[in-house]
This record gives structure tokens, C-alpha cells and sequence, in this order.
């Protein structure tokens, strides 16, 4: 055997070697890259069926609940695709049933009321999130600007409304225990959860109320204080104890901020 073929053979044994290591780095890239993608459309999925099955059902609108079924369908679609499992199918099938339901049914689903701090953190932040959602949705071009701006004011709103609910909720749960002041109080901080939608007719609509509400109570604070005190030491415990109520609610109140 020649030099020249001894040569040859060896540049053809590098340049073999040299395309396997960037073949298999190449399938390895791909394999890399295809799991991130998996990861990235699943945790999508995941937030938007957060979105549709853990905010209470009372801060979305059919129209929103289509739209995020619409994105949940393409995603759980292209996931299937990746994956090519029966469950993603079955899955996706199921989302369709539901999108069908939404637009030919328009159901209406029952209020749940949030009566925890925590429970209204969560809530306020899937509704930014949504918001956010959105927004990515119109830069993408997948919603017009009309839309974009009816399902932000949508957002908007139930976001202010979110925050009034819980102090609403412990209005309610203040009269029950004979503490009208401290519902009146808690009512005029559910107002001022509405501050920046004073124009909005819904919040207008929902302030009205929580005022009448406090009228109410103040009727029922007035009868409180006609009433002969048994003694001055119990007085003055009843007004403590409101004082540190008040202070209490205050105080819970920066989640707000």
C-alpha cells in the first residue's frame, strides 16, 4: 500500500469520526432542544387550565374562557405531537367537548366566594397573569386591538373586584359577630378597591351597594350605643377590643398595596 493511499485512508477515518461526533451532537441538540419545548408547552397548558379551572369562576366572562380554551387546545395539540401519547389526545379531545359547551351553551357558573388573604393573592396573581396573557396574545397577533382592550378592562375590573370581595367577606363576617364598625370599616376599604375604575358603571354599580350596606350598619352602630352600658370598665373593653380589631384589619391590609 502507497503513502498516498495510507494518507488518504487516514483523512477519510478522521473526517468519518469528525461526522459521527457532529451527528450525534446534532441528534443530541435536537433530543435537548425537543424536551425543552415539551417543558415549555406543558407548563403554558398548565397555567392556562389554571387559569380556567382556579380563578373563581366569577372573574371571567365566556369570551375570555373561549379564547383561553382556543390557546389550551392549540397547545395541548402541539404537545401531543411531541409527545405522541393517548393521554395529550384524550386530553385535547376533552378541551374540545368544553370549547363546544362555551359557545354553544354560554353557561354560567356559580360564584365562590374568597374568604382567605392567601386565597386572594392567588387569585390576584392569575388574573395578572392573564393580563399578561393577553397582552402577548395582541403583540402576537392573535388578538385584534378591540379585544385586547375589552378583556384588559374585563381583567382590570376583576382585579379591583377580587380585593373588594375579601373585605366584603369580613364585613359580613364582622356584623355576624355584633361588630357593625368594623364591617363599616371593612366596606369602605371593598370602595376603595374600586379607586381606579370610579368611571366603571359596574364598580359604580358595586360601590352603591357596599354603601348602602354601611348606612345600614351605622344605623345598627347607633342602636348599639343607645343602649345603657352595664358598667364603665365593660365599655371600655368593648372599645379596645374594636380598637385592636381595627388595627388588625389595618394592618392585613398591605397586601393591598
Amino acid at each position: 500500500m502507497s503513502v498516498t493511499t495510507i494518507i488518504i485512508a487516514i483523512f477519510a477515518t478522521i473526517f468519518l469520526l469528525v461526522g459521527l461526533v457532529y451527528l450525534s451532537q446534532a441528534r443530541e441538540r435536537a433530543r435537548v432542544a425537543k424536551i425543552r419545548k415539551i417543558s415549555l408547552l406543558t407548563e403554558r397548558h398548565n397555567r392556562m387550565q389554571r387559569l380556567l379551572h382556579e380563578l373563581p369562576p366569577q372573574y371571567l366572562n365566556n369570551e375570555l374562557r373561549i379564547m383561553i380554551t382556543e390557546r389550551s387546545i392549540e397547545t395541548i395539540s402541539e404537545l401531543s405531537s411531541l409527545k405522541d401519547d393517548d393521554r395529550s389526545r384524550q386530553q385535547a379531545s376533552q378541551e374540545q367537548d368544553y370549547l363546544k359547551q362555551l359557545r354553544e351553551k354560554n353557561p354560567k357558573f356559580k360564584p365562590v366566594i374568597v374568604t382567605n388573604e392567601a386565597k386572594a393573592k392567588e387569585v390576584r396573581v392569575l388574573l395578572e397573569s392573564l393580563s399578561r396573557f393577553v397582552e402577548n396574545q395582541n403583540k402576537r397577533r392573535l388578538l385584534d386591538t378591540g379585544s385586547t382592550k375589552k378583556y384588559l378592562a374585563h381583567i382590570g375590573l376583576s382585579i379591583c373586584q377580587s380585593k373588594a370581595d375579601l373585605f366584603a367577606a369580613r364585613a359580613e363576617v364582622a356584623k355576624k359577630a355584633g361588630k357593625p364598625r368594623v364591617a363599616i370599616h371593612n366596606y369602605h376599604n371593598a370602595i376603595d378597591a374600586f379607586k381606579t375604575l370610579s368611571q366603571n358603571p359596574q364598580a359604580v354599580k358595586t360601590m352603591s351597594l357596599f354603601k348602602a350596606k354601611i348606612k345600614t350598619l351605622e344605623q345598627e352602630a347607633d342602636q348599639q350605643n343607645k343602649k345603657p352600658n352595664k358598667a364603665n370598665n365593660s365599655s371600655n373593653g368593648e372599645w379596645d377590643e374594636f380598637l385592636k380589631d381595627d388595627d388588625d384589619w389595618q394592618k392585613k391590609n398591605d397586601y393591598d398595596e
